[in-house]
């Protein structure tokens, strides 16, 4: 949603629904026009912000105004095209409040009465420039009855209202998204049937409202309404089916194979996975998405953890703990409670038991006594950056290195209490000492180093 913006309207220059528009605006005036009832042709309007166009003062953007007579009872849409990037489209009365917008490239105009309105056009910032072609059309409002996938439908809400309810009937069991969009208040969109009860109030970007589900053949409800039931006026609904990636089917649950990766999609609780381990190891698991904030726990054999963006890579989740074999649970989720599809993979790393040395690459498992730390030697044969981990589910580690000048400690540079070096390194022999936290800790860790590119 843009900020509201100002808008100071030209002078006039009249011109009927019934003439043609093809008229280009010249010089310091606008064009009226009055659109038709519901099922006549839309009327186009074209416009052109430069460096003549009049500026905004609280933004330093260009605006373009145009004098529109509209009917009370009617609903119009007005959508944009050409050039000019997401212009922010705003209605006036006739004593210049506004009545609708701001909003990007698409506004809905519900006059309360009979007469003229100025709609403005203005470039989203003061470097905006560009050609531009509005759309206004009245369309037909929904308040209620059965919703079609692949619609999209607009429908009013009045002062206090409750909401809107609508049908929706799923005959084919699948990946669906509903979206209720509105720049006039703060959508709330509500589903339930099928053994299905879930809301969103703000999934959809700005203060709009999306819910995507896998939906099995049956009988929904949905409801379409504002945020504390405040909302009054115009939105859209939109229902649509989404495809999957080819190739790609859904594992929403069950049991996860060690290198498996499957696709998920995060819902308003946690899906569940199970993971059989036959021998000790390092257990990395990791959950991607484009669409959520991931959210991560492993439960298992003494393992308790969990992760929100371990994996340093935008907000991708990863744990990374040595375990014993076993039987595990994991959970996948995400941080706002949105919906969307996201990637989880299991695997094993193999690790040798720590000795004295560790080579560059090299994975190892140890186990640490209280109140002591282990040291392990490492001989860096050619300079450049590396990354040393320090990781334990069973204690607060702390990593420190020694060696070529350099003293260095870590108490929680990795994801939760696991530490993490990242080093410039000259050729030479150091000294790794792998401890915990005010020497509290007891349990198995792993170290590891690696070079960085």
């Amino acid at each position: 949603m843009h900020p509201s913006k100002r808008f100071f309207p030209s002078s006039v220059l009249a011109l009927s629904a019934a003439v043609s528009l093809s008229l280009l605006l010249t010089g310091c005036f606008t064009q009226v026009t009055q659109p038709a009832s519901q099922g006549g042709a839309p009327v186009q309007l074209s416009g052109e912000i430069t460096t003549r166009s009049p500026v905004n003062q609280n933004d330093g953007s260009r605006y373009q105004s145009f004098l529109v007579s509209l009917r009370a009872g009617e609903v119009y849409r007005v959508s944009s095209s050409g050039a000019l990037q997401e212009p922010v489209l705003v209605l006036l009365d006739a004593d210049s409040r506004p009545v609708a917008g701001p909003s990007a490239s698409r506004l809905f105009l519900m006059p309360e009465r009979d007469g003229r309105h100025t709609l403005s056009v203005s470039g989203a910032s003061d470097t905006a420039y560009g050609p531009f072609r509005l759309t206004l059309e009245p369309v037909q409002v929904t308040n209620g009855g059965a919703l079609q996938p692949g619609t999209e439908i607009l429908g009013v809400l009045g002062d206090g209202s409750a909401g809107n309810t609508y049908s929706l009937t799923v005959s084919e069991a699948g990946l669906y998204e509903l979206l209720l969009s509105s720049d006039m208040f703060d959508a709330l969109l509500k589903l339930q049937g099928n053994g299905l009860d879930t809301t969103d109030d703000d999934s959809g970007g700005g203060s709009d409202a999306k819910l995507s589900l896998m939906l099995q053949p049956g009988s929904y409800q949905i409801q379409a309404g504002g945020y504390d039931n405040t909302g009054a006026g115009g939105y859209s609904l939109q229902v649509t089916r989404r495809e999957l990636p080819e190739g790609v089917s859904l594992t929403n649950g069950g049991e996860l194979q060690l290198g498996q990766q499957i696709t998920g999609m995060g819902l308003s609780q946690p899906v569940e996975y199970s993971l059989q381990v036959a021998e000790a190891g390092l257990l990395r698991v990791e959950m991607r998405s484009s669409e959520i904030d991931s959210y991560l726990e492993l439960n298992g054999e003494g393992v308790s953890t969990v992760d929100d963006d371990g994996a340093g890579s935008g907000y991708d989740a990863r744990i990374q703990v040595p375990v014993a074999a076993g039987s595990y649970s994991i959970k996948a989720s995400s941080m706002d409670g949105n919906n969307g599809l996201f990637t989880l993979q299991a695997d094993l790393l193999q690790a040798r038991p720590a000795g004295a040395r560790i080579e560059v690459g090299e994975l190892v498992l140890g186990h640490l006594q209280e109140g002591r730390s282990s040291r392990t030697r490492l001989r860096i044969s050619e300079a450049g950056n590396y990354r040393i981990d320090l990781m334990s589910a069973d204690f607060d580690t702390l990593l420190k290195l020694r060696g070529q000048g350099l003293e260095e400690e870590n108490d929680d540079g990795s994801s939760g209490t696991n530490s993490m070096l990242s080093l410039t390194l000259q050729p030479g022999d150091y000294e790794l000492i792998s401890g915990s936290y005010e020497n509290a800790g007891v349990g198995s860790y792993t170290l590891s180093v690696s070079a960085v590119d």
